[in-house]
C-alpha cells in the first residue's frame, strides 16, 4: 500500500492516512474465524437471546394492535392526509404520532435484531436422510 494520501482527503486526515498506511498488512493467524464463530455460536446464550426478543416484542406488538384498535379511524385519516398531501404538492398534512407508539416500534427493531443475531448464531440443523 503506498503513502500517498488520495486526494480528496482533508489536511487534517493527511496524518492519520499516513500512519495507517505505514502499518504493514498481517494475515490472521490460521483458525481465528473458526475460533470466532465457535464463541459466537455458543448453546446457551441464543435461548436467552430469544427469550429477550420475545420480552421486548410481545408487549410491543400488543400494544401496538391495540393502538391500531382504539385508534385505527385516526390512523386511516391522518395516512389518508399525507397521501393527499403528496400528490397535491402542498406542505399541509397533520398527524400525530405518540411517543409510546415510537417507543413501541423501536423496541419492536431491537427484538428483532436480537432476534436476527440468534437465528444467524445458531449452528447449522443436520438434515438426515433415510435410505
Amino acid at each position: 500500500m503506498s503513502r500517498f494520501a488520495p486526494p480528496d482527503l482533508e489536511p487534517v486526515e493527511r496524518g492519520t492516512h499516513e500512519l495507517l498506511a505505514s502499518v504493514p498488512p498481517r494475515a490472521l493467524p490460521l483458525g481465528f474465524r473458526d475460533a470466532v464463530m465457535r464463541q459466537v455460536a455458543s448453546p446457551g446464550r441464543m435461548t436467552w437471546e430469544w427469550i429477550v426478543a420475545a420480552a421486548l416484542a410481545l408487549p410491543s406488538l400488543a400494544f401496538l394492535a391495540q393502538q391500531l384498535w382504539a385508534h385505527g379511524d385516526e390512523f386511516s385519516a391522518a395516512l389518508n392526509n399525507v397521501i393527499v398531501t403528496a400528490a397535491a404538492d402542498s406542505a399541509d398534512a397533520f398527524f400525530f404520532i405518540d411517543g409510546a407508539t415510537v417507543l413501541a416500534l423501536v423496541l419492536i427493531g431491537v427484538a428483532s435484531l436480537i432476534a436476527a443475531h440468534a437465528a444467524i448464531a445458531a449452528p447449522p440443523r443436520r438434515i438426515t436422510t433415510s435410505r
